[in-house]
């Protein structure tokens, strides 16, 4: 019991980092900050701090065969890179509480796939929990709100749920086979890289100054590394279904923090949508049927 009070700590904490550092993107992106850029600097210094910190923790964890390196590549490219960017594009178009909702819908989309591709039975538990969350997402969608959300900003939302949850399918063998900390490494290195070359300029002059670097810096440690190092030390002591859940605080903690740091109000149609979600999000991993165990990777025996 008290190993699972740490997983629970871990969780409840990485979710807090997450929901604070999207209202510290949104602060950067107020100052001109294109989500572009955002994004190409956090995953690059979140990248060079995983390695800095495997090299000194161990160096074996930064080893993986060279046949896995298109495998590595796809979840980074695919996978990170166009999360990330989504995310933050969304944020730029609609608000910090629009952007976490639409993007957990991504939970529902893996429970689609599980039916149509897994041929797993969708009993009425993950049937009601579709429902709310597609009622919950048409709720967001019509907004009677003070905030706007426009067309391209709901499609991004969307696009950064689909992003996710193939991020987290397709991730599944990464993380059976090698230790997370791997994983999220190789993932944050072909990101980077992929945000490099399609966009190779670095920025225009007197766009970042000393200020902005410290909002970087923050939002590549404590919204990034920290996190999922936090992320992953849960599910070394808690089920995947506890830590979904616990997870399900971020949307709470970003609604709250855009609130009282940025001003964002949601309107009351958009906040039950919101709240629907989280419902539908909560019901699905608490589902009562039977769940996959968590899997042991081969690289757990030299950490």
């Amino acid at each position: 019991m008290r190993k699972e009070i740490y997983g629970y700590l871990a969780v409840i904490a990485a979710a807090s980092m997450w929901g604070i550092g999207g209202s510290a993107a949104k602060a950067l992106m107020n100052q001109d900050i294109t989500p572009f850029l955002l994004v190409k600097i956090r995953l690059t210094l979140a990248f060079l701090l995983m390695v800095a910190g495997l090299f000194c923790y161990n160096r074996q964890l930064l080893v993986i065969p060279r046949r896995e390196i298109a495998y590595f590549a796809v979840l980074g490219t695919a996978g990170m890179a166009l999360l990330q960017f989504f995310y933050f594009y969304t944020i730029s178009l609609t608000n910090v509480a629009t952007a976490v909702f639409l993007q957990y819908l991504a939970p529902v989309l893996m429970a689609v796939y599980a039916v149509l591709f897994e041929k797993e039975k969708l009993g009425w538990q993950r049937g009601s929990a579709v429902g709310l969350a597609t009622l919950g997402g048409l709720m967001i969608m019509l907004n009677a709100g003070s905030t706007n959300i426009s067309l391209l900003g709901l499609a991004s939302g969307l696009m950064a749920a689909v992003v996710m949850a193939f991020n987290t399918i397709y991730g599944r063998r990464g993380v059976r086979q090698y230790h997370p900390l791997t994983v999220v490494t190789y993932s944050f290195f072909f990101a980077a890289l992929f945000w490099w070359l399609v966009s190779p300029d670095a920025w225009t002059a007197g766009v970042i100054h000393a200020g902005n670097w410290w909002l970087f810096m923050y939002i590549a440690v404590f919204a990034t590394v920290v996190p999922f190092l936090l992320y992953f030390t849960g599910m070394r002591f808690l089920s995947p279904t506890n830590v979904g859940v616990t997870a399900c605080l971020e949307p709470v903690i970003a609604a709250g923090v855009a609130y009282l740091t940025l001003g964002e109000v949601m309107g009351w149609l958009q906040s039950c949508g919101g709240l629907l979600v989280i419902g539908a999000v909560i019901l699905l991993q608490t589902s009562s049927e039977p769940q996959a165990a968590p899997t042991k990777d081969k690289q757990a025996d030299i950490v």
